[in-house]
């Protein structure tokens, strides 16, 4: 896919490097200053880079997912989309491994992380387990690029089981805290299994969409055939996930557990209504229901992943703020968190753009497909 640098696209590239400038002087003060200049505190020690890392690695997880639907599973039809999202969750799961490392306030904390393994702890196994992911996942974009398919076959596989795998290690670092009300039980883990797709395929559905309305080249038969399948694979998730809350709420309820009031109708009220259930999951559904056109499913995603940000936010600091006198501390992030997460997103950006100027992510075999027998569902994507 060919690009030609017009001006609107020459601005857009420009954003770019402001986030990723302000990004890098964001991390050079968390290096030079430490931790002085997060927001965390004794009581609420996990900050909103963690939440920012939660977000960006769920969504690469569910990339990956998606990515081996047709080169582990064998469902040709998503073979058109394979590549551009396998890249994808390369383009962010990088920038998602610095804002965590970024948190150690040292980035020489990483080494001790390495070098001192603590075999009984899920995070150090998340740890270990994302660090072999993401070494498996280069290697597999490289056979996709060289067309090695019997290194795509093999490599595929271990994505497919380091995404899940990865995914529910993750959630189980908070499943594992019986302290903490919403976090704990087995359902955080399975439901981040959920997120990661949920938010794969959000992004997948905006980054797709985009990209060629950008360059301004039509999509493929297939191409759009496969969005649309996903449109309505995300309104299903969608619809579980808003199952899962009303589960949450009501064993919240049964424990009599103060996290309850605080989602129900305190601090977090507002954002858990109408940013979580609102915005991030009853509208997306009512959006992706009927007449799946690009612009609805690029909205519908939009919603999704400002819900899903939300939703880790609330699970994360919220799960946090509640003290076991009862109390309720206070969390503000502050400019220097901020400005690693915009570096981080640009940094994604950065990388996602490099890869539709250097390689072809498109399927090669679907460029001359017969865009006049399109049926009508696919006909709405675009």
């Amino acid at each position: 896919m060919k690009i030609s640098l017009t001006k609107k696209r020459l601005i857009f590239v420009i954003i770019t490097f402001i986030g990723i400038g302000i990004g890098l002087l964001s991390m050079w003060n968390t290096l030079v200053q430490g931790q002085v200049v997060f927001g965390s505190s004794d009581e609420v020690p996990w900050n909103i880079l963690i939440v920012a890392y939660v977000f960006l690695a769920l969504m690469a997880s569910g990339m990956c997912l998606v990515s081996t639907f047709g080169h582990a599973l064998g469902f040709q039809r998503f073979g058109v989309i394979s590549k551009r999202s396998l890249y994808l969750a390369i383009s962010v799961l990088l920038p998602a491994l610095l804002v965590l490392a970024m948190d150690l306030g040292r980035i020489d904390r990483v080494f001790y992380f390495i070098t001192s393994p603590n075999l009984t702890a899920p995070m150090w196994w998340m740890g270990a387990t994302y660090g072999i992911y993401v070494i498996v996942l280069l290697v597999e974009f490289f056979a996709v690029q060289t067309k090695n398919h019997r290194i795509i076959k093999v490599t595929s596989y271990i994505t497919l089981c380091g995404a899940i795998a990865a995914t529910s290690i993750l959630g189980g670092i908070f499943a594992v805290v019986i302290q903490r009300p919403l976090w704990f039980g087995g359902a955080t883990s399975v439901f981040f299994v959920l997120s990661a797709l949920i938010t794969g395929i959000a992004m997948l559905l905006i980054a797709t969409i985009v990209t060629y309305k950008v360059v301004q080249q039509e999509m493929s038969y297939k191409l759009k055939e496969v969005l649309d399948y996903l449109g309505k694979a995300l309104a299903i998730l969608l619809a579980v996930a808003l199952g899962f809350h009303a589960w949450r709420l009501i064993t919240l309820f049964y424990v009599s557990s103060a996290d309850f009031q605080l989602v129900l109708n305190g601090e977090y009220s507002i954002l858990f209504w109408g940013g979580v259930i609102s915005l991030g999951l009853i509208i997306p559904i009512l959006l992706l229901m009927k007449n799946r056109t690009g612009y609805k499913l690029v909205l519908a995603g939009v919603f999704v992943l400002i819900g899903m940000f939300v939703d880790k936010y609330i699970t994360i600091i919220g799960g946090q703020i509640v003290q076991m006198s009862g109390e309720v501390a206070s969390y503000s992030a502050t400019l220097t968190e901020w400005g690693i997460i915009i570096g981080g997103i640009a940094a994604s950006v950065f990388i996602y753009m490099l890869g539709v100027y250097k390689f072809s992510l498109d399927d090669p075999g679907d460029k001359h497909s017969n865009v006049e027998n399109l049926t009508p569902s696919s006909q709405k994507v675009g």
